[in-house]
Protein backbone atom coordinates (compact mmCIF):
# COMPACT_ATOMS: atom_id res chain seq x y z
CA UNK A 1 0.00 0.00 0.00
CA UNK A 2 1.29 2.82 -1.13
CA UNK A 3 1.80 6.18 1.29
CA UNK A 4 1.25 10.18 0.80
CA UNK A 5 4.35 12.21 2.48
CA UNK A 6 3.72 16.39 2.98
CA UNK A 7 6.53 17.82 4.40
CA UNK A 8 6.67 21.90 4.95
CA UNK A 9 9.26 24.77 4.79
CA UNK A 10 9.58 28.00 5.43
CA UNK A 11 11.30 28.97 1.92
CA UNK A 12 10.79 28.21 -1.56
CA UNK A 13 14.39 27.28 -2.34
CA UNK A 14 14.52 24.83 0.35
CA UNK A 15 11.34 23.26 -0.81
CA UNK A 16 12.73 23.12 -4.60
CA UNK A 17 15.68 21.58 -3.17
CA UNK A 18 13.93 18.86 -1.41
CA UNK A 19 11.66 18.11 -4.22
CA UNK A 20 15.05 17.59 -5.71
CA UNK A 21 16.19 14.99 -2.99
CA UNK A 22 12.85 12.96 -3.33
CA UNK A 23 13.82 12.76 -6.61
CA UNK A 24 17.31 11.71 -6.09
CA UNK A 25 16.17 9.13 -4.01
CA UNK A 26 13.37 7.65 -6.41
CA UNK A 27 16.21 7.92 -9.00
CA UNK A 28 18.68 5.57 -7.00
CA UNK A 29 16.03 2.95 -5.96
CA UNK A 30 15.81 4.18 -2.41
CA UNK A 31 12.01 4.81 -2.89
CA UNK A 32 9.47 4.60 -5.26
CA UNK A 33 7.44 8.22 -6.25
CA UNK A 34 4.39 8.19 -8.24
CA UNK A 35 3.64 11.54 -8.36
CA UNK A 36 4.67 14.80 -6.71
CA UNK A 37 3.81 18.76 -6.23
CA UNK A 38 4.99 21.30 -4.92
CA UNK A 39 2.71 23.58 -3.16
CA UNK A 40 2.65 26.84 -1.71
CA UNK A 41 0.12 28.93 0.94
CA UNK A 42 -0.10 32.49 0.15
CA UNK A 43 -1.03 34.82 2.79
CA UNK A 44 -4.86 34.45 2.55
CA UNK A 45 -4.92 30.92 3.32
CA UNK A 46 -5.05 29.95 -0.50
CA UNK A 47 -3.10 26.86 -1.73
CA UNK A 48 -1.37 26.92 -5.39
CA UNK A 49 0.72 24.51 -7.36
CA UNK A 50 3.87 26.21 -7.80
CA UNK A 51 4.90 27.56 -11.48
CA UNK A 52 7.67 26.16 -13.01
CA UNK A 53 7.16 22.80 -11.68
CA UNK A 54 9.28 20.99 -14.05
CA UNK A 55 11.90 22.01 -11.81
CA UNK A 56 10.84 18.52 -9.49
CA UNK A 57 11.87 15.97 -10.99
CA UNK A 58 8.36 13.72 -10.48
CA UNK A 59 7.14 11.67 -12.99
CA UNK A 60 3.19 11.90 -12.86
CA UNK A 61 0.21 9.57 -12.84
CA UNK A 62 -2.22 12.54 -14.62
CA UNK A 63 -2.73 14.02 -11.67
CA UNK A 64 -5.09 11.20 -10.56
CA UNK A 65 -4.03 10.96 -7.00
CA UNK A 66 -2.79 13.84 -5.47
CA UNK A 67 -5.46 15.81 -6.77
CA UNK A 68 -7.73 15.06 -4.29
CA UNK A 69 -5.37 15.59 -1.42
CA UNK A 70 -4.53 18.94 -2.67
CA UNK A 71 -7.98 20.25 -2.99
CA UNK A 72 -7.86 19.50 0.91
CA UNK A 73 -5.22 21.46 1.49
CA UNK A 74 -6.76 23.95 -0.06
CA UNK A 75 -10.07 23.81 1.30
CA UNK A 76 -11.69 25.64 4.68
CA UNK A 77 -9.43 25.30 7.95
CA UNK A 78 -10.71 22.65 10.28
CA UNK A 79 -12.41 20.88 7.94
CA UNK A 80 -10.73 17.46 9.11
CA UNK A 81 -12.30 18.41 13.05
CA UNK A 82 -15.60 18.98 12.30
CA UNK A 83 -16.52 22.33 10.28
CA UNK A 84 -19.25 22.41 9.53
CA UNK A 85 -20.75 21.12 6.17
CA UNK A 86 -22.32 24.09 4.45
CA UNK A 87 -21.06 24.72 0.92
CA UNK A 88 -17.99 21.48 1.50
CA UNK A 89 -19.09 19.16 -0.93
CA UNK A 90 -16.27 19.73 -3.26
CA UNK A 91 -14.20 19.29 0.18
CA UNK A 92 -16.05 16.06 1.16
CA UNK A 93 -15.43 14.22 -2.09
CA UNK A 94 -11.77 15.16 -2.28
CA UNK A 95 -11.92 13.37 1.32
CA UNK A 96 -13.47 10.66 0.34
CA UNK A 97 -11.33 10.34 -2.97
CA UNK A 98 -7.51 10.93 -0.73
CA UNK A 99 -8.34 8.16 1.16
CA UNK A 100 -6.33 10.12 4.35
CA UNK A 101 -7.03 9.60 7.46
CA UNK A 102 -8.10 12.99 9.94
CA UNK A 103 -4.94 13.18 11.91
CA UNK A 104 -2.41 13.56 9.70
CA UNK A 105 -4.52 16.09 7.56
CA UNK A 106 -4.86 17.74 11.09
CA UNK A 107 -0.99 17.82 11.76
CA UNK A 108 -0.32 19.10 8.32
CA UNK A 109 -2.98 21.85 8.45
CA UNK A 110 -1.71 23.04 11.42
CA UNK A 111 1.87 23.18 10.00
CA UNK A 112 1.39 24.88 6.37
CA UNK A 113 0.29 28.07 7.03
CA UNK A 114 0.28 31.28 4.97
CA UNK A 115 3.40 31.91 3.78
CA UNK A 116 4.72 28.60 3.63
CA UNK A 117 5.31 25.66 1.09
CA UNK A 118 4.90 22.11 0.66
CA UNK A 119 6.42 19.02 -1.17
CA UNK A 120 3.78 16.18 -1.49
CA UNK A 121 4.53 13.20 -2.79
CA UNK A 122 2.66 9.40 -3.08
CA UNK A 123 5.14 7.01 -2.84
CA UNK A 124 6.17 3.45 -1.38
CA UNK A 125 9.43 2.89 0.52
CA UNK A 126 11.02 0.31 1.99
CA UNK A 127 12.48 2.20 5.52
CA UNK A 128 11.00 5.86 6.16
CA UNK A 129 15.11 6.74 7.43
CA UNK A 130 15.96 7.88 4.32
CA UNK A 131 13.76 10.08 3.38
CA UNK A 132 13.32 11.73 6.95
CA UNK A 133 17.23 12.36 6.72
CA UNK A 134 16.79 14.79 3.52
CA UNK A 135 13.77 16.39 4.53
CA UNK A 136 15.55 17.56 7.70
CA UNK A 137 18.38 18.46 6.34
CA UNK A 138 16.58 21.01 4.72
CA UNK A 139 14.52 21.87 7.40
CA UNK A 140 11.50 19.90 7.01
CA UNK A 141 9.24 17.51 8.93
CA UNK A 142 7.47 14.61 6.79
CA UNK A 143 4.34 13.35 7.76
CA UNK A 144 2.45 10.03 6.63
CA UNK A 145 -0.36 8.75 6.28
CA UNK A 146 -1.48 5.53 4.26
CA UNK A 147 -3.59 5.93 1.28
CA UNK A 148 -6.69 4.11 1.04
CA UNK A 149 -9.34 4.43 -1.60
CA UNK A 150 -12.93 3.92 -0.15
CA UNK A 151 -14.35 5.40 -3.39
CA UNK A 152 -15.66 2.21 -5.03
CA UNK A 153 -16.64 0.80 -1.42
CA UNK A 154 -18.82 3.41 -1.10
CA UNK A 155 -20.06 2.58 -4.60
CA UNK A 156 -20.97 -0.90 -3.27
CA UNK A 157 -22.78 -0.01 -0.50
CA UNK A 158 -25.31 2.84 -2.66
CA UNK A 159 -25.99 -0.15 -4.86
CA UNK A 160 -27.13 -2.37 -2.22
CA UNK A 161 -29.01 0.54 -0.46
CA UNK A 162 -30.19 1.25 -3.77
CA UNK A 163 -31.53 -1.89 -4.42
CA UNK A 164 -33.09 -1.93 -1.01
CA UNK A 165 -35.28 0.84 -1.56
CA UNK A 166 -36.01 -0.47 -4.63
CA UNK A 167 -37.25 -3.66 -3.49
CA UNK A 168 -39.44 -1.80 -0.55
CA UNK A 169 -41.20 0.40 -4.21
CA UNK A 170 -42.21 -2.71 -5.47
CA UNK A 171 -43.34 -3.92 -2.64
CA UNK A 172 -45.54 -0.99 -1.92
CA UNK A 173 -46.84 -1.09 -6.01
CA UNK A 174 -48.50 -4.18 -5.72
CA UNK A 175 -50.47 -3.08 -2.67
CA UNK A 176 -51.26 0.23 -3.97
CA UNK A 177 -54.51 1.66 -5.84
CA UNK A 178 -54.12 2.85 -9.62
CA UNK A 179 -54.00 6.48 -7.99
CA UNK A 180 -51.32 5.69 -5.69
CA UNK A 181 -49.13 3.78 -8.40
CA UNK A 182 -49.18 6.83 -10.51
CA UNK A 183 -47.74 8.59 -7.79
CA UNK A 184 -45.13 5.72 -7.33
CA UNK A 185 -44.02 5.65 -10.90
CA UNK A 186 -42.22 9.25 -10.23
CA UNK A 187 -40.29 7.38 -7.26
CA UNK A 188 -39.61 4.19 -9.64
CA UNK A 189 -38.48 6.41 -12.80
CA UNK A 190 -36.23 8.16 -9.90
CA UNK A 191 -35.12 5.34 -8.44
CA UNK A 192 -34.16 4.09 -12.31
CA UNK A 193 -31.78 7.19 -13.03
CA UNK A 194 -29.85 6.40 -9.50
CA UNK A 195 -29.35 2.97 -10.67
CA UNK A 196 -28.16 4.46 -14.21
CA UNK A 197 -25.65 6.98 -12.38
CA UNK A 198 -24.53 4.41 -10.48
CA UNK A 199 -23.67 1.96 -13.24
CA UNK A 200 -22.16 5.11 -14.52
CA UNK A 201 -19.94 5.43 -12.06
CA UNK A 202 -18.69 1.99 -11.02
CA UNK A 203 -17.81 1.72 -15.35
CA UNK A 204 -15.72 5.14 -14.55
CA UNK A 205 -14.37 3.58 -11.13
CA UNK A 206 -13.25 0.65 -12.94
CA UNK A 207 -11.06 2.66 -16.00
CA UNK A 208 -9.42 4.21 -13.56
CA UNK A 209 -8.30 1.76 -11.40
CA UNK A 210 -7.34 0.28 -14.86
CA UNK A 211 -4.72 3.47 -15.59
CA UNK A 212 -3.63 3.31 -11.99
CA UNK A 213 -2.69 -0.17 -11.51
CA UNK A 214 -0.75 0.15 -14.93
CA UNK A 215 0.87 3.56 -14.19
CA UNK A 216 2.22 2.54 -10.96
CA UNK A 217 3.11 -1.29 -11.83
CA UNK A 218 5.18 0.40 -14.75
CA UNK A 219 6.79 3.02 -12.06
CA UNK A 220 7.43 -0.40 -9.42
CA UNK A 221 9.19 -2.38 -12.96
CA UNK A 222 11.20 0.34 -12.80
CA UNK A 223 12.48 0.42 -9.24
CA UNK A 224 12.58 -2.89 -9.17
CA UNK A 225 15.46 -2.86 -12.11
CA UNK A 226 17.50 -0.71 -9.62
CA UNK A 227 16.81 -0.85 -6.16
CA UNK A 228 19.02 -2.91 -3.81
CA UNK A 229 18.08 -6.24 -2.65
CA UNK A 230 15.96 -6.07 0.32
CA UNK A 231 14.17 -3.05 -1.51
CA UNK A 232 13.64 -4.84 -4.49
CA UNK A 233 12.30 -7.82 -2.33
CA UNK A 234 9.48 -4.78 -0.49
CA UNK A 235 8.68 -3.58 -3.86
CA UNK A 236 8.26 -7.35 -5.61
CA UNK A 237 5.88 -7.42 -2.72
CA UNK A 238 4.04 -3.87 -3.32
CA UNK A 239 3.53 -5.36 -7.05
CA UNK A 240 1.98 -8.38 -6.28
CA UNK A 241 -0.21 -6.79 -3.75
CA UNK A 242 -1.19 -3.84 -5.99
CA UNK A 243 -2.33 -6.27 -8.56
CA UNK A 244 -4.19 -8.33 -5.83
CA UNK A 245 -5.56 -5.45 -4.66
CA UNK A 246 -6.59 -4.26 -8.31
CA UNK A 247 -8.08 -7.17 -9.42
CA UNK A 248 -10.55 -7.61 -6.34
CA UNK A 249 -11.77 -4.09 -6.07
CA UNK A 250 -12.40 -4.21 -10.43
CA UNK A 251 -14.28 -7.86 -9.89
CA UNK A 252 -16.31 -6.16 -6.98
CA UNK A 253 -16.88 -2.94 -9.28
CA UNK A 254 -18.07 -4.90 -12.36
CA UNK A 255 -20.32 -7.12 -10.39
CA UNK A 256 -21.36 -3.99 -9.12
CA UNK A 257 -22.21 -2.18 -11.96
CA UNK A 258 -23.95 -5.71 -13.63
CA UNK A 259 -26.58 -5.09 -10.46
CA UNK A 260 -27.37 -1.76 -11.05
CA UNK A 261 -27.86 -2.96 -14.77
CA UNK A 262 -30.42 -5.79 -14.01
CA UNK A 263 -31.87 -3.15 -11.75
CA UNK A 264 -32.46 -0.67 -14.35
CA UNK A 265 -33.95 -3.60 -16.43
Amino acid sequence: MSKYIVSVFDEEKAVYEAARALGQLHDEGSIAVYEGAVLAKDDSGKVRVLDGLEEAPFGTLGGMLLGSLIGILGGPVGVAVGAAVGSLSGTLVDLNNAGVNDEFLDDVAKELSPGKYAVVAEVEEGWTLALDTKMEELGGTVYRSWRSDIEDAQINRDIEASERELAELKQEWRQASDESKAKLQAKVDAMKTKFKNLQDRAGKKVETLKQEFEAKSKKLDEQIAKADEDFKKKLEKSRADLKADYEQRAAKLKQAGKLAGEALG
